[in-house]
């Protein structure tokens, strides 16, 4: 698929995989549709919104070791001294189902992951109307710049503008769906990739 050359970062959520004996060769895989990509490795938790057993949430980081990868998403909260180990970067995530953060709550995020020194910060949330998406514009602007990749959009119907117009406002990062959206609001790879041309020139 074209649009996936024009991907800078390529997702691999390991938690879709159910058999883990497919996880050795991933990204090897990952890497053949476009070599210039950037893979980000994810093992999303069921109450994250992933399919992976809660309760072995302590294991996940130890099954990034030897994947080849250039970034590991790891939700807030997580201990990260075992996965500064593994020697790749750190995106630090917040998934919220019932509701977008206020100021306040999100800066607090940002500042927690300055002080822990993960290079990337991520939020979602999700959106009950379109205004509710607004707190998340202004964080991009107060802090986009201070990681090397930074997200924060709505999910939902009413935040799916969100998952581009934060590209405007000082994200670098947005999620799109190779096939099926995973995530409510989520746009296609054609679409968003069509989409952030005209965003980011």
């Amino acid at each position: 698929m074209a649009a996936i050359k024009k991907c800078s970062i390529l997702e691999i959520r390991y938690d879709l995989f159910s058999n883990k004996e497919e996880w050795e060769n991933l990204s090897q895989r990952v890497s053949e549709l476009n070599p210039k990509a950037l893979r980000l490795g994810t093992i999303r938790l069921k109450k994250d919104g992933g399919v992976y057993e809660n309760e072995k949430a302590a294991e996940r980081i130890a099954l990034f070791a030897g994947k080849n990868l250039d970034w590991i998403d790891i939700e807030r909260g997580v201990d990260l001294s075992q996965a500064k180990k593994l020697g790749v970067k750190i995106i630090c995530s917040w998934h919220l189902f019932d509701r977008v953060p206020n100021e306040r709550e999100l800066d607090e995020f940002a500042e927690e992951c300055l002080v822990l020194k993960t290079e990337g910060c991520k939020v979602a949330a999700m959106a009950h109307s379109k205004s509710d998406s607004e707190p998340l514009y202004s964080f991009a602007k107060r802090y986009g710049k201070n990681f090397e990749l930074f997200a924060a959009f709505a999910m939902g119907e009413e935040g799916k503008e969100s998952r581009l117009r934060s590209l405007e406002e000082g994200a670098n990062l947005t999620y799109s769906a190779i096939g099926n959206a995973l995530a409510p609001g989520q746009y296609n790879l054609i679409t968003s990739a069509s989409a952030t041309m005209l965003v980011l020139p």
